[in-house]
């Protein structure tokens, strides 16, 4: 299949560009050429797709839709061809046939899904001749019998009367008024053109006022951009970064050591030893006492960082922006206090009522992700029925289709016999024809060779004669060049004295000389200077009237700052002086505690009694004395416990508050 660009198809349709080429005119293009090009050997989708690739198509989906549409219905548009062809298409070709079937389609199947323009794009995009062949067929009523009986071959009758003789019948007046546009444009004729209305002249009034033209704005001066402040003013400095690198690995290493002492366990502590043992034992504690410092000397904690002490440089940006907060500070203060003396609450109600219906929504949060897993799995087993569903479904036609195979192959071989029998006839009938064949084809030879040689000559003498004629055209351009070089090469002289003082004489207004200009020039560089000091002079009053400004500030700054401190040494005071908080001695937590500890403590000690019994006896001699352990271990042991007390009377107040 030939395939035509849409100039070609436009040349071929032999119209004028400015009927031919519109708005719809591509689009009417590739739905032509998508059936042209279109066999049966693959599907549509994999068709279109490797068609959208090669073409730039404006709507992809109606492209889609008309072939998809047109193959499905392509019974009753070639019924509707045959019809066309028959009666009023004997002048048209049959290789453009797809033009009116896509037509025919759009006008049956989607005049009433599509927009009326539309269609007259697609119609205007074709041959004069050739639409007036087809809307003289569309426009004939006593065509409507003969479509209908056609098509009654491939649908029902309800289903016909409804789209298709329906549809005729109703458009069939717009068609008619197309004709005999077409019919006009064919002989010649326009139509007649609506004159305008004539101008109608208005009373000239002379108290009318003019009126006013809006004033030029004025251009908005651009501010200087501001220098940003410098880094110091949000950056800690290296002393401070300094101490809080030290305070937080001394904490660190506080917490390694705690993690380290709770971690060990106390059940190496029961072990069973030997009087023998415990004899050792003793003797090695006491040796290791002697060397013991009972209360080392302790190390000072680290200093708490002074951060209000350090001495800061504020910039300007600094001081305002704190003397802001201050006065921010400041009025939301007095205006809680009015809010209070007012009747206001404070917001731990809000606050209360807020948890709540935050657990309602987390509530209901969960149950609405319930109920979609539900509703998923529901889905999930809907769709497994449906699959089957189709699975046989799918079965039960593809029995069916094989069934219907089986009985074309039947009849395909009966003809298949009949069309041997026929060929062997055709064959004898041949060879029969075929002496005769001979002397015809030797004549038909020797007229091709002779011209062959008298087309071979001719084309030579052409050819000759078409270098002679680029020599001399080549012999003309090189003569040519030659005499431009040789006009490049000459002298040419652009010097021309200047007057500074001369005026060029052009005509234009406040035309000067170049002395002029210059003088001038310097009358503007002395009034800029005047301005210059001007505008010196008042960027320094107002210097110092920011400078004074930003003591009063700082000065209020600096009292807020010691009124702050007063305030923050008395609290520091008054908590000192308060005497801390009693100990709850009655808390019933702690006396359980308690209990619970003296009966762990005499269950070990009537243990302890009972391996003493049973080591006396020399029944465990053997097994006692892998339990030995060095003096380094035992010494580790007894600093494990007294760590353990000490752990469990730092607990003992935290559990009674």
């Amino acid at each position: 299949m030939v395939t035509l660009s849409i100039e070609q198809f436009f040349l071929s349709c032999r119209v004028d560009m400015e009927r031919n080429v519109n708005e719809y005119s591509e689009l009417f293009y590739h739905c032509v050429q998508v059936l042209n090009e279109y066999n049966n050997d693959i599907s549509e989708e994999i068709f279109l797709q490797e068609y959208f690739q090669i073409n730039k198509v404006p709507d992809q989906a109606f492209i889609s839709t008309i072939l998809f549409d047109c193959s499905r219905h392509a019974a009753l548009l070639k019924a509707m061809m045959v019809i066309f062809y028959k009666n009023d298409g004997s002048h048209v070709k049959k290789s453009e046939q797809n033009i009116f079937k896509v037509l025919i389609y759009m006008i049956i199947f989607q005049i009433e899904a599509v927009e009326f323009k539309l269609i007259r794009g697609f119609i205007n995009s074709v041959q004069l001749f050739q639409m007036h062949q087809f809307m003289q067929f569309l426009t004939n009523e006593d065509y409507g019998t003969i479509i209908k009986k056609e098509s009654m071959k491939f649908y029902d009758a309800d289903y016909i009367n409804e789209k298709i003789v329906r549809v005729l019948d109703k458009y069939r007046p717009a068609f008619r008024s197309i004709l005999l546009e077409i019919s006009d444009k064919m002989e010649g004729c326009t139509a007649a053109r609506q004159l305008p209305e004539p101008t109608k002249a208005k009373p000239f009034n002379l108290t009318a006022p003019k009126e006013r033209i809006p004033p030029t704005p004025k251009p908005i001066p651009k501010l200087e951009r501001s220098r940003p402040p410098p880094k110091s003013t949000y950056e800690s400095s290296t002393e401070q970064i300094e101490l809080e690198r030290i305070r937080d690995e001394n904490h660190r290493q506080g917490l390694h050591k705690l993690n380290q002492v709770q971690s060990l366990s106390l059940h190496f502590m029961q072990t069973e030893k030997s009087k023998r043992a415990q004899i050792k034992q003793a003797q090695i504690i006491e040796e290791n006492e002697k060397n013991l410092e009972f209360e080392p000397i302790r190390a000072n904690p680290p200093p708490k960082p002074q951060t209000n002490k350090i001495p800061v440089k504020l910039n300007v940006a600094a001081i305002l922006k704190e003397n802001e907060i201050y006065k921010k500070q400041e009025e939301n203060v007095r205006q809680h206090l009015l809010d209070l003396e007012a009747g206001g609450r404070e917001s731990h109600e809000f606050f209360q009522w807020q948890e709540t219906m935050q657990k309602q929504d987390y509530e209901q949060q969960i149950n609405a992700i319930e109920r979609k897993r539900l509703e998923g799995r529901i889905s999930y087993e809907e769709a497994i029925l449906a699959r089957q569903r189709l699975t046989d479904e799918n079965r039960r036609i593809a029995d069916e289709i094989r069934r219907q195979t089986q009985e074309a192959i039947e009849i395909h071989v009966k003809e298949k016999l009949k069309e041997e029998q026929r060929m062997k006839q055709l064959v004898e009938e041949v060879v029969s024809g075929r002496e005769n064949a001979k002397a015809a084809q030797q004549k038909l030879q020797q007229y091709k060779t002779d011209f062959v040689k008298q087309y071979k000559e001719e084309i030579k003498q052409l050819m000759k004669q078409a270098l002679e004629e680029a020599e001399a055209e080549m012999r003309q351009r090189a003569e040519l060049i030659q005499q431009i070089r040789a006009f490049e090469l000459l002298p040419v002289d652009r010097w021309k004295p200047v007057d500074r003082t001369s005026v060029p004489g052009y005509g234009f207004h406040d035309e000067m000389s170049i002395a002029e200009i210059r003088e001038r020039l310097e009358l503007l560089k002395l009034e800029r200077e005047k301005e210059r000091e001007l505008r010196r002079d008042q960027i320094v009053r107002e210097k110092q009237t920011k400078e004074k400004m930003l003591t009063t500030t700082v000065q209020s700054i600096a009292k807020r700052r010691s009124d702050l401190t007063t305030q923050a040494a008395m609290r520091k005071r008054s908590n000192i002086s308060a005497p801390p908080p009693a100990v709850d001695k009655s808390n019933p937590e702690l006396e359980q505690l308690k209990t619970h500890l003296e009966l762990k403590r005499a269950q070990r000690l009537s243990n302890q009694q009972q391996r003493e019994t049973l080591q006396s006896c020399g029944t465990s001699l053997k097994a006692s004395n892998s339990f030995v352990r060095s003096s380094s271990e035992w010494n580790r042991l007894e600093q494990v416990e007294k760590a353990c007390d000490k752990a469990q009377k730092r607990t003992a107040p935290s559990l009674i508050a």
